[in-house]
Order: structure tokens, then C-alpha cells, then sequence
């Protein structure tokens, strides 16, 4: 059964051209269960293969002792097997506080930086496994996912090589234990506190009852929506050139082509302005301004300006038409018109503290409205009810009794759901959003001029 992995792997390898004879394979390894697989099938079959391999390994600082229990267990094992190691520690908590990057981003940057500085030309080898890709797939599924979301995880990208993809989580750990081969356990996976560890416990196991084949139909099924999604991305990349004249989009040209292909266009248009983490409310909103005109802000410093004939970025401050930043509920800060504005979670011991009529003026608003929220300048028709008030006010009224000059008025950072405004700076909360007796999250809205951070 052993061999049979070990050619199930090195087909794998194979079919997806992942290597070439000489080849230097810089191993990523934790100890954990998979990765101890994928050192210990190269451990076998690297001069077979005539390749030079590396284990590289990376202690990010977050777990303490069992963090160093890791990186001591993986250099021992390899100077008992003669395998080059390379170690590098970071303080990932330190350097994402610097650089504001979430925990994983800066993680996953600080690795693939250490792989590159051991040997920019070398093959990186991680040991992602089917369970992986499944888990991921579940996971985008959840958040609403495109389709390439749903194409799992890609055997071959660049050079970074996954050749253990093909095995189960269940085939590791008989491989595993056939060759004698220990590892360490990560606790942080042992609990239900993450979505992907709720998945991997809980999800996975119970389509697994459902179709004790499961791990096979999921196989096909992503190899059937990875060739239409390469079909599809075809195609979209021959339009993108085709309207692209200098970077200016011909607003005219997307709005023929099918709205499948067009949204894929878009999405590539952000990523060749150097936007990162588009969202499809992010796609729906360019969609909105392509032939009415306004601009919306994508992450990365990216503002993408429709005049109604050409879609384009832009490095203007944009005032004169209507801006739009989707709310991201993964997201604490934002930046807009030169405003900082940060939403904070609130326990809602807060309510001890304060009169709950008046904390809309403070900024303290019902979480739940911020599902299919987005920032935005004002347009017209746009009205504003204060808590308990009994009419709205039109926000071309409310600006002027609150002297707020005309050619500011466009830089004025609000938030809206639809027609609904559920909070204005300057202002404070709508009666849309205020918290109620049935509120069960609250979070509140603090802003500061960018310039004085």
C-alpha cells in the first residue's frame, strides 16, 4: 500500500511537470504530520530523481515553547538523515503591527521571502494536502466565492510546488505510520476557534458520510471547474487587451460583453492597477459607475474613475462625483477622502454607561447593518433621519445647517446600505442603524483627519 502512495505521489509530480532532473527543492517544513510526508518522500527519492533538496523551516514567534519544540524536532531529524536545514525566526506579531498586515499575510510574505533569499531559483516544495484544498473550497464557498474560489488549491503556481496534493489527510497518516515517521502537532489545530479547524472537524467528516467517496468526487468535480475557469479566464484576458488603449477602458466595449466575461475584465483591470483583496461588492460597485460616472476605492490605494466613456485609475482626489469603498467585515480601518475611519467591535456592557437615545451622536451603531455596507460620498435624493426624529432631511439641507461648504460636501464620508444612510461624519447614526432592545452586536465608528493619523 506504501508504494503505492509513493507512485501516487510521484505521478502527481509528473502529470503536473513540477520538476526537472537537477532540480534544488527547498522543502517547507513544520514537523507536522504532512510536511514530515513531504520531507520524508523526498528524503527517499531525491537522488532517484536527481535533485537537491533543502528543508527550510520558520518559527513565527506566536506559539512560545512549542513553537521552539517544532524548529529543535525538524533539526534534529535532519541532521540524523544528512538533509541541508535552514531556520529563520520571526516576530510575525511585531512586524504586522509595523505594517499592518493581518497575521497570516504577513506570515505567508515573511516565508516566501526566507525561501527566495536560500535560492531565488530553487522549487518550493509545501505540503498541502486534498483535505486542504477541500477545507479551502468549503471555506470561499462560505464567504461567496467566485468561481476560481472554487477551483481548490492549484498544484503548480509559479514555483511553488505542491506534491502531496493528491493525498488525503487519512493516506498521510498511514504513510506516516507504515514508515515510522513522527512529527509534532500544532494545538492551535486541535481547536474549534478557527473556521477552517470548524471545516476540517465537523464539515468534512459528515460529507464523508454522505459519500464515503467523497475526497475522489471532489477530485473531479474541481478538475471540471478548473478547465472552465482556464476557459473562461481565456477569454477574458482577450478582451482586457482588446479595450484596454493605454490603460483607459472603453466603457462602451465592457458594457457588450456578457456580464460573466465583464466581471472577470474588471477584476483583472484592478489587479493591473495594483489593487489586492477584491470583493464582488468591490466588481458590483465598478459595474454601477461604468456608464453614470464616479470612482470607487480599492484596497492597495487604488481608485478606479469612470467619466462615463472610459474606466481608468486615477491619482486626483476625486470630489466632484461620487466615491464608494465597500465595507469589509474582515476590515477595522479605512481611508477615504482624507479621513481615517475605523469601526470598533463594543461589548455591550457599554449600554451601563450610556443613555442608549444618545449614543447614535457618538457613533455607536447596530452591527448588523453593516453586512452590505459601503462608504460613499452623498448623491442626489440622498436623506438623512436622525434617532427617534419624526421626518428625514434632505443632506443638501442638513449640510447647510451644519455649514458645511458646498464644494466640500462631496468629501464627506458617509456610510449606506442602499438608500438607507446609516451614518454621516460630522453627524452621527441614522435612526436606520441606531442600537435597539434588539441589537446584539454593537460597534462604533471613530474618525481622525489622516494627517493627524
Amino acid at each position: 500500500m506504501m508504494k503505492t502512495v509513493n507512485d501516487k505521489i510521484c505521478a502527481f509530480i509528473k502529470k503536473n511537470n513540477m520538476l526537472s532532473d537537477g532540480d534544488t527543492v527547498i522543502l517547507a517544513v513544520s514537523g507536522g504530520a504532512d510536511s514530515m510526508c513531504l520531507l520524508h518522500f523526498f528524503k527517499d527519492n531525491s537522488i532517484k530523481m536527481n535533485l537537491n533538496i533543502v528543508c527550510a523551516h520558520v518559527n513565527h514567534g506566536i506559539r512560545g515553547a512549542e513553537a521552539d519544540r517544532d524548529e529543535e524536532f525538524v533539526r534534529n531529524y535532519c541532521k540524523e538523515n544528512s538533509i541541508p536545514f535552514e531556520c529563520a525566526r520571526f516576530s510575525v506579531p511585531d512586524v504586522a503591527a509595523e505594517t499592518g498586515e493581518s497575521l497570516e499575510e504577513c506570515g505567508r510574505r515573511l516565508r516566501y521571502e526566507f525561501f527566495a533569499s536560500i535560492n531565488p531559483q530553487a522549487k518550493i516544495a509545501t505540503a498541502h494536502n486534498l483535505n486542504d484544498s477541500m477545507e479551502t473550497v468549503i471555506f470561499n464557498l462560505a464567504r461567496g466565492s467566485s468561481l476560481k474560489g472554487l477551483t481548490g488549491i492549484p498544484a503548480v503556481r509559479g514555483n511553488i510546488i505542491r506534491p502531496v496534493l493528491c493525498l488525503t489527510r487519512e493516506e498521510i497518516e498511514k504513510y506516516n505510520q507504515f514508515n515510522g515517521i513522527d512529527y509534532v502537532t500544532d494545538s492551535t489545530n486541535l481547536s474549534d476557534d478557527y473556521a477552517r479547524n470548524k471545516i476540517r472537524h465537523n464539515v468534512i467528516p459528515v460529507l464523508s458520510e454522505i459519500n464515503s467517496g467523497f475526497s475522489s468526487v471532489f477530485q473531479s468535480c474541481v478538475s471540471t471547474l478548473a478547465d472552465t475557469e482556464s476557459y473562461l479566464a481565456k477569454i477574458a484576458d482577450g478582451a482586457f487587451i482588446s479595450l484596454n488603449g493605454n490603460n483607459h477602458f472603453s466603457v462602451a466595449g465592457l458594457i457588450e460583453l456578457d456580464s460573466v466575461i465583464r466581471d472577470r475584465v474588471l477584476y483583472k483591470i484592478c489587479e493591473n492597477e495594483g489593487a489586492y483583496d477584491i470583493s464582488h461588492k468591490h466588481i458590483e460597485l465598478i459595474n454601477s459607475i461604468l456608464l453614470s460616472g464616479g470612482a470607487v476605492m480599492l484596497h492597495g490605494g487604488v481608485t478606479l474613475k469612470s467619466d462615463g466613456k472610459y474606466l481608468f485609475k486615477t491619482k486626483e482626489k476625486v470630489a466632484e462625483i461620487t466615491i464608494f469603498e465597500p465595507v469589509d467585515m474582515n476590515c477595522t480601518k479605512y481611508h477615504f477622502q482624507g479621513t481615517t475611519i475605523e469601526i470598533v467591535d463594543v461589548d455591550k456592557s457599554i449600554l451601563n454607561n450610556y443613555n442608549i437615545k444618545t449614543m447614535s451622536s457618538s457613533g455607536f451603531m447596530d452591527a448588523s447593518k453593516l453586512r452590505n455596507a459601503v462608504f460613499r460620498s452623498r448623491i442626489q435624493g440622498d436623506r438623512f433621519k436622525f434617532p427617534y426624529a419624526e421626518h428625514s432631511k434632505s443632506l443638501k439641507n442638513l449640510y447647510k445647517e451644519k455649514n458645511i461648504t458646498p464644494e466640500s460636501r462631496y468629501g464627506v464620508p458617509l456610510l449606506a446600505d442602499g438608500e438607507h444612510i446609516l451614518w454621516i461624519n460630522g453627524v452621527g447614526v441614522s435612526d436606520y442603524a441606531k442600537i435597539d432592545a434588539d441589537t446584539e452586536k454593537i460597534v462604533r465608528i471613530i474618525t481622525a483627519d489622516c494627517a493627524k493619523g
